[in-house]
């Protein structure tokens, strides 16, 4: 297939089906192509707005798949930027490195007047001053073309399947009042048929350009098992020196407790929380900062198939090298 050529298909299969009827509407998502990732059907107004995007040297891009520790990261990437001047930490954090294509994921009715206020994404964060910070969930073939060819510094971040769909579970329920089992949401993610699916797609690209200047990989396990080293990794692949003292602090500053707490971060402030708080006085954006927590919501059966889910795909030369540490085990985020 031309990758220069957008196809987008419904996907009436019951995987489909069962998708539709857990989002309450259809069709809900589309499988774009080049790609082949479920995406909310608002990309078709999207897709070549953003494969144009205007991208400049200077800008600094954070690419992941959803709930996967991005939000952590752009904040430690922000903070070593911006030598570590906590008072540009005050604005919230998705209006610092917003989300290119947040005007496609709001999908909800509820949400309507909100996405009124907050306009097109795409145009927004084209005229954002620079050096503009960039966050996006697209897949590689989905982003902007300029990117192969200006190759702004690029951080990607994943994290072990089993949390990342516990996380986004949790997310899909409370953002977009999806309806349905754990296990449901779950089953569609192994058949790569969940939002934002193929998990593995999203990651093989960026794992391939691991070793190219303008690419750091990094994966959320390693920053829980050693946040100074992943600090220190992070500072040196956006070319700035980091004293002890401000590792320390920067540490600090991303604790779990802390970002949980720090209205910049946890968006409880924001307006697209209260429609969320009505249903769930509960609800944290930044909901648990374990490594783990998936032990919580499997079944044995269904953490075997998602091992050789894994193993299958880690075990291809695609991955090679690549490793969850999924043994780490820490409280603070």
């Amino acid at each position: 297939m031309d990758k220069n050529t957008f196809v987008f298909s419904t996907t009436d299969d019951e995987e489909g089906k069962k998708l539709d009827e857990m989002f309450g509407i259809k069709p809900t998502f589309l499988r774009v192509q080049p790609s082949g990732a479920l995406l909310p059907s608002k990309i078709v107004h999207y897709a070549q707005k953003i494969r144009d995007f205007q991208v400049y040297e200077d800008d600094i891009w954070l690419i992941s798949y959803p709930r996967t520790g991005s939000h952590w990261a752009q904040e430690m990437v922000w903070c070593i930027e911006h030598d570590f001047d906590y008072e540009t930490t005050r604005e919230l954090i998705i209006l610092r490195t917003p989300l290119l294509e947040s005007s496609i994921l709001i999908f909800n009715e509820k949400y309507d007047e909100l996405l009124k206020k907050l306009g097109d994404s795409v145009e927004a964060i084209a005229k954002m001053p620079r050096p503009r910070y960039i966050k996006s969930h697209l897949p590689w073939d989905l982003l902007p073309k300029q990117l192969r060819e200006k190759k702004p510094k690029t951080i990607y971040i994943t994290r072990n399947p089993k949390d990342t769909c516990v996380s986004f579970y949790h997310y899909c329920t409370a953002f977009h009042n999806m309806k349905g089992s754990f296990d449901d949401f779950a089953e569609l993610m192994l058949q790569d048929s969940g939002p934002m699916c193929p998990f593995w797609n999203h990651i093989m690209p960026f794992w391939k350009m691991r070793d190219q200047a303008n690419i750091l990989f990094l994966t959320y396990e390693e920053m829980k098992r050693d946040q100074t080293a992943a600090v220190k990794k992070a500072a040196k692949f956006l070319g700035k020196d980091v004293t002890n003292e401000q590792i320390i602090g920067l540490c600090e500053h991303l604790k779990f407790s802390k970002m949980s707490t720090n209205p910049s971060t946890n968006l409880e402030n924001m307006e697209l929380l209260d429609e969320v708080h009505k249903k769930d006085p509960n609800f944290k954006f930044i909901r648990n900062g374990k490594v783990g927590d998936w032990t919580n919501y499997m079944s044995e059966d269904l953490s075997r198939r998602f091992d050789k889910w894994t193993e299958e795909h880690l075990r291809g030369e695609a991955f090679t090298g690549l490793k969850f540490n999924t043994d780490v085990k820490c409280d603070e985020e």
